[in-house]
């Protein structure tokens, strides 16, 4: 994609935002690049938390406890149709900004100077308080400018026993994520780094797709390199394991500190992947030179604690640790294929589930189906009917129409508005806040994934046909309210804390969904469904318990003497308080809900016709793999002598095909024997 159009249409991005959130354009702009941002590694959060004083400015900020790191955010954003450059010099003026905050807040006068009931104040005084902790600090500049070629680099400095460093995400650098949906490139040179290669062993595979090697590679090598790149090593199914698990694991922490030399036979090691490999040979030795695109498969808890050590623990003796290191170099067009499974066959004995592996689950791609096929019912006085777009993977909506033509791209965007586009972390963040989840989502989008993630799996397991056609209306249901209450609460006039609104919008509607059960009700999501647009009963109600939401928010945190409120909003304990609130039902609210049990046969009719659906297919699949196939399946099977004699039968029948066709219910259990038995198995 040229700059220009990716200009135009991160502007576009932006505009949307602002106006479906009653934002203004700097908070959207950094709201929509933090999303993929997020997701490709590039941070793991970004709170906003804007704060303008004489010499600082902040715009947001992160907490990584696990690597004893503060991230700061500052944001500039023009929204210019010819992108302007940003010199050395504005380059200076902004971070120095951010360092002028950070600094001040380690001293007791400016906290306690700064409004109580501003963001800026609890991050302020979660800095001060915690200031013993916080051994780096990573200062990001995020703007629509691009960075000019006069810059060539930004070294690294230590201050105070910290150390700071500086990441600039320029237009120039975003057009390159965000158009393409995949993170940066990672371009490990042990040599560059080290000053030495790393030394390995050859497996003999001949395989053209891939190589592979042994190697041992020193703890404060791989402590180093995750310094580096952080949670970007980390291919994506790990890292949303992580953020279900925790990344810190003790028994490996309390080898690192009491027996660093006996981690090799202790560690299971760690399972990586690279794209190209520069290897030489010296006198029959190998040695790896460089590697392009490293990633860490398996190991990731191993690779994070050894990092935590170095931040943390100063007399760890990390450079006496030895990891062992499988490394996969994989061709580049088959990457999407096998690194998954690298990913999760290396993970089996971790327990890592399907819901750690969950771009490729069969729910967001019956999600997906149903979002390019089901229209919207026409609203507004509009003629023309539109899909609520689901992107299961980063980039989807974008890739979708940048090969289209002109006509067509115009037909796609009326179609598919980007008013109308649902992201995977959109999707856990709406229905975690109807499941009453406030303090989950609060405590990030990725954290929030991976708890969603792990609800929708155990779901799928025991009844898929619960993700049906209505499932999918009511998500989008979902959505429409959430992001009416944004507007909501980003207009009403007693919203003063600016930066709290995600809090807030989250708590009230849980706080909602949760008074209504209390009295057999729910919000009618078919209404909002039919009428695409959130009901006046909703509105006011929201109105009159953001109100008090905002308040208990403050008042809780100073109780429990938390000084963050973006922190205090992560705790069980604050739902606790939160949900016990009493407020009265607006009169306008009753056309709003239903009972129920009116709800719930709803969702019994959408799992009757998903069933329906899913028999159907189910034959389709099994009549369509025939008859020899099967028959291969039950050679195999019974060689197994482990299948049962009705299982035995029915793949009788279906090696018959086209002569006897199984039928719906018999076609699913065939599949669920060709999972088990299939040709596939074989050749594992």
């Amino acid at each position: 994609m040229e700059m220009q159009e990716f200009s135009l249409e991160l502007r576009q991005d932006v505009a949307a935002r602002a106006e479906a959130t009653g934002d203004f354009t700097e908070s959207a702009f950094s709201e929509v690049v933090a999303e993929f941002l997020v997701e490709t590694g590039g941070f793991s959060e970004l709170i906003p938390c804007p704060f303008r004083q004489t010499g600082m400015k902040v715009d947001g900020y992160a907490f990584v406890p696990d690597e004893a790191t503060l991230d700061l955010f500052v944001v500039d954003y023009e929204g210019n149709e010819e992108p302007a450059t940003f010199t050395k010099t504005d380059l200076e003026r902004s971070f120095k900004r951010l360092e002028n905050f950070f600094e001040k807040c380690l001293t007791r006068k400016f906290v306690d100077e700064i409004e109580v009931s501003l963001p800026a104040y609890g991050l302020a005084r979660q800095i001060f308080d915690e200031a013993s902790s916080i051994s780096r600090v990573r200062f990001f500049l995020l703007t629509d400018s691009i960075l000019s070629d006069r810059v060539k680099d930004l070294p690294s400095k230590e201050k105070n026993g910290r150390e700071w460093s500086y990441r600039v995400w320029d237009l120039d650098r975003l057009s390159k994520v965000m158009a393409s949906g995949e993170p940066e490139e990672i371009h490990l040179d042990f040599v560059e780094m080290f000053g030495t290669s790393l030394r390995c062993l050859p497996a003999a595979l001949e395989n053209a797709d891939l190589q592979c090697y042994l190697a041992v590679i020193p703890g404060d090598w791989l402590a180093r390199i995750y310094e580096e790149w952080s949670g970007r090593l980390l291919e994506q199914n790990v890292r949303t394991f992580l953020q279900l698990k925790g990344g810190i694991n003790k028994g490996i922490r309390q080898t690192i500190l009491k027996e660093p030399e006996n981690f090799f036979p202790f560690n299971n090691g760690i399972s990586t992947t690279a794209e190209a490999a520069e290897i030489r040979n010296v006198g029959g030795s190998m040695e790896i030179l460089s590697l392009r695109n490293f990633q860490i498969v398996n190991g990731g808890q191993t690779t994070a604690s050894l990092f935590n050590a170095k931040m943390k623990d100063k007399a760890a003796r990390i450079d006496q640790v030895r990891v062992q290191m499988k490394l996969t170099v994989v061709a580049p067009e088959k990457v999407l294929d096998l690194v998954p499974k690298i990913s999760r066959f290396s993970n089996s004995q971790n327990k890592i589930s399907d819901a750690d592996f969950f771009s490729n689950h069969p729910f967001h791609v019956r999600i997906e189906g149903f979002s390019r096929g089901i229209w919207a019912p026409l609203h507004g006085g509009s003629l023309v009917q539109t899909h609520w777009f689901y992107e299961r993977a980063k980039g989807q909506y974008g890739n979708a129409k940048a090969y289209l033509k002109t006509a067509k791209e115009k037909e796609f965007i009326l179609q598919n508005p980007k008013t109308q586009v649902i992201t995977k972390t959109d999707l856990a963040t709406h229905f975690n806040t109807f499941r009453m989840l406030p303090h989950e989502v609060r405590r990030g989008a990725q954290k929030n994934f991976a708890k969603f993630a792990e609800f929708i799996n155990e779901k799928w397991e025991s009844a898929d046909v619960e993700f049906s056609e209505v499932w999918f209306q009511q998500a989008v249901a979902r959505a429409i309210l959430f992001r009416s209450a944004e507007k909501m609460v980003q207009e009403a006039p007693w919203y003063s804390a600016w930066g709290f609104r995600a809090a807030i919008v989250t708590y009230s509607i849980s706080l909602l969904v949760k008074r209504l059960s209390s009295v057999q009700l729910c919000l009618d999501l078919r209404k909002v469904w039919l009428s695409q647009e959130a009901g006046a009963g909703f509105k006011e109600q929201i109105l009159t318990i953001g109100e008090l939401v905002q308040t208990a928010l403050g008042e809780g945190a100073e109780r429990h003497g938390v000084k963050n409120i973006q922190e205090w909003g992560k705790r069980p304990a604050c739902w606790d308080e939160i949900s016990r609130l009493e407020f009265p039902i607006v009169e306008s609210l009753k056309s709003d809900v239903i009972g129920i049990d009116e709800a719930a046969e709803e969702r019994l009719d959408g799992r009757r016709g998903q069933r329906m659906m899913t028999e159907a297919e189910a034959q389709i699949r099994a009549t369509e793999l025939g008859g020899p196939h099967w028959t291969t399946v039950a050679q195999w099977a019974s060689s197994r002598d482990d299948i049962s004699p009705g299982d035995g039968q029915l793949l009788g029948v279906a090696s018959s095909i086209p002569r006897r066709i199984p039928t719906p219910r018999q076609s699913i259990r065939l599949l669920e024997i060709n999972e088990k038995y299939g040709v596939d198995q074989q050749s594992r």
